[in-house]
């Protein structure tokens, strides 16, 4: 990859549809701040008499919350002056609305999720750039490998990347299973099968029953600023999915 022409791959949610700025549409991304800061879900309470605001972000969670991100990726190149007209509309009606997924090719491991809109379109003569935008985007970045799938040396990072691998577990009795630290914490989904009786998980000495299929249980986060341990009991086949995620 020539760092000074790279691009984006861009999925469109809901298709088989994936187009990539520079392999199929010849544009290069030329902007360096493309990447907003994320907005986070603050709370401040003013006390009568207390000198300053009581900071009550993360009181009722534990952790940080953040709400949204903006991205602006500002793609250019060159094409026949008089084609431009046709060729912005075919990607207007491409990808403008939709929900997508944008994978960096200087960040293969992870991708951006939103609603994506073109905008400030201009040429020229034969050059002409536009903005790929996503005002609202999520503000993680997901790992485009869950939990369930074997982490890839290509396009793994070693100095920032997490492996969060587990595959299907199988329980006789007890067994406990320690999901690693992460950037961005988040609920898993327990899949279950080949389930014999009653099959429970416990956090933090809570205990929650499991049924066949999937369970999602909300106050079970795994993936946070500490490693969690998910002590099994019973007989099953149970497969813990989740998607890790960095700011």
């Amino acid at each position: 990859m020539n760092e000074l022409t790279y691009g984006l791959s861009i999925y469109v949610e809901g298709t088989d549809r994936t187009f990539h700025t520079l392999d199929d549409w010849g544009l290069a991304l030329g902007n360096n701040n493309y990447i907003g800061d994320p907005e986070m879900e603050t709370t401040y309470i003013q006390i009568p008499g207390r000198d300053g605001l009581l900071d009550a972000s993360e009181a009722l969670t534990g952790r940080r919350v953040y709400k949204k991100r903006p991205l602006m990726f500002s793609v250019g190149g060159k094409k026949p002056r008089l084609n431009w007209d046709s060729i912005i509309s075919t990607w207007r009606n491409d990808i403008n609305g939709r929900i997508c997924q944008i994978t960096l090719d200087n960040d293969p491991q992870y991708y951006w999720r939103g609603r994506v809109y073109i905008e400030g379109f201009d040429r020229a003569r034969e050059l002409g750039t536009f903005n790929i935008s996503i005002p609202t985007a999520d503000p993680y970045k997901y790992s485009h490998e869950t939990s369930t799938e074997p982490w890839k040396w290509d396009p793994f990072n070693f100095l920032t990347g997490v492996i969060t691998y587990i595959g299907a577990i199988t329980v006789n009795g007890t067994r406990s299973v320690t999901i690693p630290s992460g950037y961005m914490p988040t609920s898993p989904e327990f899949v279950v099968s080949q389930k014999t009786g009653t099959l429970t998980v416990a956090n933090n000495g809570v205990s929650h029953e499991l049924a066949v299929g999937s369970n999602k249980i909300p106050s079970i986060y795994v993936g946070g600023d500490s490693d969690e341990t998910l002590l099994f009991t019973g007989n099953a086949t149970i497969e813990i999915v989740y998607r890790n995620g960095s700011l």
